[in-house]
């Protein structure tokens, strides 16, 4: 499977490629050189993702980098799969002084999660799991990282727009 030409998609409809599962204790990232997924880090003590995470094809974060995004669904996707999602909202996170901001998704066909429209319908309490695991990724890779708050579905999505745009 080649990731290089996975399409974007829309802010509102946009494609994810999950490079880490939840309960996933390395991390694996796209190389945009070689077109595959990489180890960058194997964490230790337990440590593992809360969620599923990937990144959006055709975007460009603050920090260079495709857009990072959690998918929240009510299963986990298999690393390596794309799945369709739309944004609930979103984390404005600072990764050693770079705006590094984390698309918060529920995939399109995930039907225990249909209902979930915004940060408000989740669940759980996705601020101390998020604060939770920045803090302890911050240890293991010994890096400074902040969480500046929460955005709703609408800022995801003029994010989602600019990233896009920043890609072309």
């Amino acid at each position: 499977m080649s990731y290089k030409h996975i399409p974007f998609g829309t802010p509102e409809k946009f494609n994810v490629v999950v490079e880490i599962q939840k309960g996933g204790t390395v991390k694996y990232e796209y190389d945009e050189e070689w077109h595959e997924i990489k180890v960058s880090a194997i964490f230790k003590n337990g440590f593992c993702f809360p969620f599923d995470y990937g990144y959006i094809p055709e975007t460009r974060g603050g920090d260079g980098d495709h857009l990072d995004v959690f998918v929240l669904g009510s299963q986990s996707v298999q690393m390596g799969t794309v799945a369709e999602c739309r944004p609930i909202g979103m984390i404005e996170l600072i990764d050693r002084g770079e705006q590094d901001d984390k698309v918060l998704a529920i995939p399109l066909n995930d039907l225990g999660s249909e209902n979930i429209k915004t940060l408000e319908d989740l669940p759980f309490d996705y601020k101390t799991i998020f604060e939770e695991f920045f803090k302890e990724l911050a240890i293991q890779r010994n890096k400074t990282m902040e969480i500046r708050g929460y955005k709703d579905a609408k800022t995801a999505m003029q994010e989602l727009e600019l990233a896009h745009k920043n890609f072309k």
